[in-house]
């Protein structure tokens, strides 16, 4: 066999692979680049056509992109920008739907790829309908459909020519879009006629807005188990009329959701809380829970933190893959307490992804003590150690007022990493490996820097600290105009400084960093503290990089890095630093 030389490498073609490979390596591309591959030729064509209209995301909100690597690449968005107000955002988004409906309306061949839909609560119900006809009838790979709300929609789905005998999914919409309001008379009994038609074998992913025990005792009858792989429950308050659950409709009463869902099969569980506590029956359904030893990935949304309940639920399903965790409590951004913590670094020893806020080991680096700011730098890195002393040292804390709180106002003024976090410059996703992340509020860098320098000005404005630097040189110039210019006693906060800081708040929980991917030797990615990063290799060492943002990102998780932040050096600058601030508050 002659040996291949560095001539046939260079001219090796994507054109000899086989339709396989091709879509192999299609499905590593961008979407961008996936629709740039169906104008290259018919083949392309017909490969890539595949994997644009496979997987689609109907988002009605800004969809935004990492700097640093590919993320949640295998679905087709909405190409929406992210400046538009709600209002805005979704009139553009249907009018996209619109124009995605008329390409599948004259395009067979885009409808028969279609094999998963995720439809957005907030797009109109009657274009939602149209696009879910077309699949549910013409769509021959149609397999999941996912967040379909409207139960109107009830007998698309079931009736559908695709839909009624293919469909793997089970979506059962609730009553209305909101809790807490009674139910359309006719909605139990549709239901019940849904749920004949559709409940079988093939049934592989479950989304539901009842008890599970309510609905399989009283509602319908259910004559074996469901080998459910992925379970979605919500918990909300909805006024069903109370005649339907006064008698069972099966003789034998399941007690248990082992007697519903086969304990083997369950692999994905979510469950979102409408509720601001958890009740009796809810705890109850957690300890259920613990039968289900086979469950991989398990995401608890709004959920109200139960230590023991939860404690127990952890400690009892070990073989946890993925994690999701978003507590609701008092606090802004609730923290989960320390035992529940090493509950699931004692436990969950297989992790691969894990999103939850912990701030057991490491301390935000402003926070609040007795009425007044409490700055804490835990890294003496070059960066950060420029960054509290150029940013918040000259910027936010300039005066020894700026420590004293003066109102919830100026709370979210001077805590940065806080803003962003409520102003939804950090995007949201259930899996940001997996989902695309979306704003929640029409948002992006320049509009955030804005945003601070106005809060910030007001602040200064109140606390009269506001100053006219341009009148001294007027005056000497013989020139009054202008007297009444106002500037703030610093330079403005610029889009790097923002950077920066965020850099600075992924240095700050070294500790915790390095903690968990010493626990988790199979994590790939870590969500603390709402802030997205992913597990990579440099110089031999596992080290974390942010998702987004990440523009001249350097870890300090590295063994090098490590040696240089306890270096004398760095505590000397530290002092230094120390000192400069103690002279300027006394002064």
């Amino acid at each position: 066999m002659s040996a291949v030389t560095p001539e046939h490498n260079a001219n090796f073609s994507l054109a000899s692979l086989s339709d396989y490979l091709l879509e192999e390596v299609f499905s590593h591309l961008p979407q961008p680049d996936r629709l740039n591959m169906c104008l290259v030729n018919r083949r392309f064509y017909q490969v890539a056509l595949k994997l644009v209209y496979r997987r689609i995301y109907l988002n009605d909100s800004n969809v935004v992109r990492s700097d640093f690597m590919n993320l949640a690449i295998n679905w087709t968005l909405l190409s929406l920008p992210p400046l538009l107000s709600e209002e805005e955002s979704r009139s553009l988004a249907n009018d996209k739907l619109k124009k995605l409906i008329a390409t599948l309306q004259s395009n067979n061949q885009a409808t028969r790829c279609v094999t998963w839909i995720r439809i957005n609560w907030d797009l109109a119900p009657s274009i939602q309908k149209t696009i879910l006809e077309i699949l549910c009838n013409e769509g021959s790979a149609l397999q999941r459909l996912e967040n379909v709300i409207d139960p109107s929609c009830n007998d698309i789905i079931a009736t559908g020519k695709i839909s009624s005998g293919s469909l793997t999914s089970f979506d059962m919409a609730p009553p209305n879009a909101m809790p807490e309001r009674e139910a359309p008379p006719d909605y139990i009994p549709n239901l019940q006629k849904f749920i004949t038609r559709r409940l079988s074998s093939r049934i592989t992913y479950m989304n539901l807005f009842m008890d599970p025990l309510l609905l399989f005792n009283y509602i319908t009858p259910l004559h074996q188990k469901l080998q459910v792989a992925d379970l979605k429950l919500h918990w909300r308050c909805e006024f069903y009329p109370q005649h339907y659950f006064t008698t069972p409709v099966t003789e034998k009463v399941r007690t248990r959701l082992s007697d519903i869902f086969d304990i083997r099969t369950l692999k994905v569980l979510t469950i979102i809380s409408w509720h601001e506590s958890l009740m009796s029956k809810e705890k109850e359904i957690l300890r259920q829970f613990e039968e289900f030893k086979n469950v991989e990935d398990i995401s608890l949304i709004s959920i109200k933190q139960d230590t023991l309940v939860l404690m127990r639920l952890f400690s009892s399903l070990s073989q946890i893959k993925r994690l999701k965790i978003d507590f609701v409590g008092e606090s802004l951004f609730p923290s989960a307490r320390p035992e529940l913590f090493l509950t699931i670094v004692h436990s969950c020893k297989d992790l691969e992804f894990l999103d939850m806020r912990f701030e057991g080991l490491d301390v935000p680096i402003i926070s609040i003590e007795n009425g007044l700011f409490k700055i804490a730098q835990q890294c003496h890195c070059e960066a950060c150690t420029h960054l509290f002393e150029s940013v918040l040292n000259e910027k936010i804390f300039l005066f020894p007022e700026d420590f004293i709180i003066h109102d919830l106002q100026d709370i979210v003024t001077k805590d940065i990493f806080s803003m962003m976090r409520l102003y939804s410059l950090l995007p949201y996703s259930k899996a940001c490996d997996s989902y695309p992340s979306v704003r929640t509020h029409p948002m992006d860098m320049g509009s955030f820097v804005s945003i601070v320098n106005e809060r910030l000005f007001m602040y200064r404005s109140q606390m009269s600290q506001l100053t006219r630097p341009s009148v001294l040189f007027e005056m000497q110039n013989g020139d009054c105009e202008d007297l009444d210019e106002l500037e703030m006693p610093h330079s403005a906060i610029s889009r790097t400084d923002i950077v920066n800081y965020y850099h600075a708040v992924i240095h700050h929980y070294r500790r915790t960093y390095v903690a968990l991917l010493h626990q988790f030797p199979k994590l790939r990615f870590l969500i603390i503290n709402d802030i997205p990063t992913v597990v990579t290799e440099e110089d031999g060492d596992r080290v974390l990089h942010p998702v987004f943002y990440n523009e001249g990102f350097k870890s300090n998780l590295g063994t090098a890095c490590q040696k240089s932040g306890n270096s004398r050096d760095d505590k000397v600058l530290a002092m230094k630093s120390a000192q400069r601030k103690g002279c300027r508050r006394a002064a």
